[in-house]
């Protein structure tokens, strides 16, 4: 609203107006989208060598750590919704 039209409402948008700000917003959104899903598949790569996903949110500096790194593990969930445990088997002669 402005001073001179203090009233003005969604509804007073011209259609073809509003045809081009929704085509121009649905093109936004898919990109929007597209950009998020990607940060969210980078965000959810296993770790490499030398990375360590183990450190939280849930605390696991109780548990027997024998690795050197954290490789192939995914990052542990922002908010957990069930409590479990990875357990391995390392055969040290190998």
């Amino acid at each position: 609203c402005k001073d001179d039209t203090p009233n003005a409402c969604y509804t007073d948008i011209a259609k073809k107006d509003f045809a081009d700000v929704k085509k121009i917003s649905d093109i936004l959104g898919e990109k929007a989208i597209k950009i998020l899903i990607k940060a969210a598949k980078e965000k959810a790569k296993p770790a490499g060598p030398g990375d360590y996903f183990s450190g939280g949110p849930i605390d696991v500096s109780s548990l027997t750590k024998i690795t050197k790194d954290d490789l192939g593990l995914l990052p542990q969930p922002a908010k957990p919704r069930f409590k479990t445990a990875l357990v391995g088997a390392y055969v040290r002669s190998q």
